[in-house]
């Protein structure tokens, strides 16, 4: 009886220590992520404002992610002007998990790189991960937290 209780307890501390949400999941993280488009239900920035923006992303399993989106800061052409807000922009590349200590994957990091402009990588902290809801972080230019549902 003590050792189950040993190892619920034991699981119970590992699930809530990754991510605000889920509580417990037995799918992995990559599962709840990719093949899915991602909608953008608000944006907060730093200082605790909260604004709606367009934009959608969508995960692939295979490393590769499109984003359609017309806010600006999250288009790598920003760096050089500021594109139309009218406008919504289809931007691909990559995105893999970040890295942790002596070369393990840290799922707690979404890093993106957009095609064409591999110096612009964006490191996302990611809060909220479960199966119809993402939360995370740009800590790479504004530190401004991004709550996407499930479309």
């Amino acid at each position: 009886m003590k050792v189950i209780l040993f190892i619920s307890t034991l699981i119970l501390v590992v699930s809530c220590g990754k991510y605000e949400r889920p509580f417990i999941s037995f799918q992995s993280p990559e599962t709840r992520l990719v093949d899915k488009t991602w909608g953008c239900t608000k944006a907060v920035s730093e200082d605790g404002t909260e604004f709606e923006i367009e934009d959608r992303i969508t995960f692939s399993s295979d490393g590769t992610f499109e984003r359609i989106t017309s806010h600006w800061p999250l288009n790598p052409l920003y760096y050089t002007f500021a594109p139309d807000p009218a406008v919504l922009d289809t931007i691909q590349g990559t995105w893999t998990w970040g890295q942790a200590l002596e070369g393990e994957v840290n799922e707690q990091f979404i890093v993106i790189k957009y095609d064409g402009y591999t110096v612009f990588g964006r490191n996302n902290f990611v809060s909220v991960l479960s199966k119809k809801e993402l939360v995370f972080k740009d800590q790479s230019y504004d530190n401004t937290t991004y709550h996407y549902k499930k479309l």
